[in-house]
């Protein structure tokens, strides 16, 4: 489960959650910031992407696998590109789009969701975002194992193929899969409550920023300004 989230072992995966955070975040404020005639600005941020995807040593096709669930959104765009929407439109939204997911893709392959959550945390990020997040990484694989097992359960009952017809016990299947769900979860947190959870995880953190963390953000942070504003004018 961990490579499935985290493919990357490059000098990136041992920086500081904190750095990794902070470049993400410049990094999509700078492609946010263009402006549709700044084509050249796209492509320098495009190769900068592919820098920084090449030193993560992240796979091709964990990349193109993580890509995938962009494509349904670029398409709706292109309908409504032909449907007489403005091809600049399409393009800026469509660029943007494609490099800022590129970006959350680099930053989830170089850094454990257990570190985010450390560096949000040491970001002053607020407690009750960081505790749900956590709670929804830790328990969607339970709920996605609690899925498999009704599935399993429905086919070995009717070992057919599915129709249209079979859609009013599939909707039960899924109400009866909500309802385990909510029945667990307060389960789970009736049992956290009388161990003593006061709404916090308190973990042993062993990330530290150093000079070259600090060394790095400024780089990329002065890099990021340097290509928005020489392709502004």
């Amino acid at each position: 489960m961990i490579d499935w989230f985290q493919p990357s072992q490059s000098w990136l995966t041992r920086l500081d959650s904190r750095t990794k955070l902070l470049m993400f975040l410049a990094y999509v404020l700078a492609v946010l910031s263009t402006k549709p005639q700044m084509q050249t600005a796209w492509m320098t941020l495009s190769g900068l992407l592919v820098v920084m995807i090449f030193a993560a040593r992240i796979p091709l096709r964990w990349l193109l696998t993580r890509f995938t669930p962009v494509l349904p959104f670029i398409g709706l765009g292109a309908i409504g590109l032909l449907l007489g929407g403005s091809k600049e439109t399409f393009a800026q939204v469509t660029v943007k789009m494609v490099l800022c997911v590129g970006a959350a893709i680099w930053l989830s392959a170089t850094t454990p969701f257990a570190q985010l959550l450390d560096g949000l945390r040491k970001l002053k990020v607020p407690t009750l975002l960081t505790v749900m997040l956590s709670f929804m990484f830790r328990y969607l694989f339970v709920l996605i194992e609690e899925a498999a097992r009704m599935s399993r359960a429905y086919q070995s009952r009717c070992p057919r193929k599915q129709t249209l017809k079979d859609a009013t016990n599939i909707g039960r299947l899924t109400g009866a899969l909500m309802l385990r769900t909510y029945n667990r979860a307060e389960r789970i947190y009736l049992a956290m409550l009388s161990r003593g959870f006061d709404g916090e995880f308190r973990t042993i953190s062993l990330q530290r920023m150093n000079f070259a963390d600090i060394a790095l953000l400024c780089g990329f942070v002065g890099l990021l300004i340097f290509i928005v504003a020489a392709f502004r004018q």
